[in-house]
């Protein structure tokens, strides 16, 4: 009989970055020099953009119930439209969408239950740094919540990036931290390069001999007189002016903050033209319906798979969550309507299903053309 070989005792910090236990703990070095942690990794241009674009999108985009088997949406429970006190669900989906995608875990505290069916009617989010997790001998999952142990039935843990056989998931933060590190240490390098003025931006020569105090005094006098103008230089006696430009190698910069962005865009799985990046490829759309189906399907479409389900274990199991697209997809006015033109024309669209397409109330009976309507 083959016995699943379980360590005696694992402990595993959420995530690495567990800033609850002192300065510094869990920040990880890279070979660019900069030391990462999620707080850190946000500072970086292409990072926030990534998480803002994602969690914005998902958590603005509506949501409907249903009862398993059928197709029409049933009354929104109450868990769905305050999962937190004072927290409606577009902020809570926020908040958990960046969890997952900079620690690649989201928790959640069961904080009230319902009465009649003991099912969660409050969760609180938890930070994640603030839960750790233990694995004992037997396998059985533990949950603690700042060094105190929590009923497993009272923690909501939503997972990403998940590997076969553990119970946490993947942080991409720390995984990607060395794409990270290059790009905040190009930026360090560009700021330094610019604002600190090491590389003068020119020099004066002169065949003469000057002493210590006449270069300083000329030097002076050089920038009092060309500080932030465009004025022509005069230059009298034999002083000449020679331009400094940036030479090939130290202007690499640039290219590699370019490359960088694209690199990071990869790892949240984000098109890299919609952070402002450059695509690197010849693919356009041919229209904004195109791209939209496009970052729907490939970026959006796994993490809504995974709200979905977590939303739905706060349900009866005979209701199910659904994240409704449609206001992504949604293409210009003409195209809209000459479909709307088809699907009337066929007859399987009435008038007032084209109309609640649109936003619009039905028509008044007398003016609905539709057969059988009174």
């Amino acid at each position: 009989m083959a016995v699943w070989p379980f360590r005696r005792r694992e402990e595993r910090a959420l995530p690495p970055f567990a800033i609850t236990t002192g300065p510094g703990h869990g920040m990880l070095p890279t070979w660019a020099g900069a030391t990462i942690d999620a707080d850190v990794a946000l500072r970086h241009s292409a990072v926030w953009s990534c998480v803002r674009l994602l969690a914005d999108t998902v958590s603005t985009l509506p949501v409907d119930c249903y009862r398993r088997g059928e197709r029409e949406p049933i009354a929104t429970p109450p868990i769905l439209v305050e999962p937190a006190a004072g927290q409606p669900l577009h902020e809570f989906a926020y908040s958990v969408m960046v969890s997952l995608l900079l620690r690649g875990n989201a928790y959640g505290l069961v904080t009230a239950r319902s009465g009649a069916t003991m099912l969660p009617s409050q969760v609180e989010l938890v930070h994640p740094d603030k839960v750790s997790v233990q694995v004992d001998e037997d396998g059985t999952v533990r949950y603690r919540l700042l060094g105190r142990d929590v009923d497993r039935a009272d923690i909501w843990h939503v997972k990403a990036f998940t590997m076969p056989g553990t119970v946490l998931g993947l942080s991409p933060v720390e995984y990607a931290r060395q794409s990270i590190g290059l790009g905040l240490g190009a930026e360090k390098f560009g700021s330094q390069f610019f604002g600190d003025g090491a590389t003068p931006s020119g020099v004066l020569t002169t065949p003469d001999r000057l002493n210590r105090e006449q270069v300083e005094m000329l030097s002076d006098n050089w920038r009092t007189a060309h500080a932030n103008k465009r004025t022509p230089a005069i230059l009298a006696g034999d002083l000449t002016w020679q331009s400094i430009t940036v030479a090939p190698e130290e202007s690499q910069f640039v290219e590699t903050m370019k490359l960088n962005i694209s690199q990071v865009a990869r790892v949240f799985g984000v098109p890299p033209e919609m952070i402002g990046a450059e695509a690197g490829n010849a693919l356009t759309y041919s229209n904004v319906e195109g791209r939209a189906i496009d970052f729907l399907r490939y970026s959006l479409n796994p993490w809504l798979v995974r709200l979905e389900a977590a939303l739905s274990r706060l349900l009866p199991s005979r209701q199910y969550v659904k994240f409704n697209p449609n206001a992504l997809l949604r293409s210009d006015t003409k195209t809209r309507y000459e479909a709307h033109e088809i699907a009337l024309r066929a007859g399987f669209l009435s008038v007032d299903e084209v109309r609640d397409l649109e936003d619009r109330p039905p028509l008044p009976p007398r003016d609905n053309p539709d057969p059988g309507i009174a």
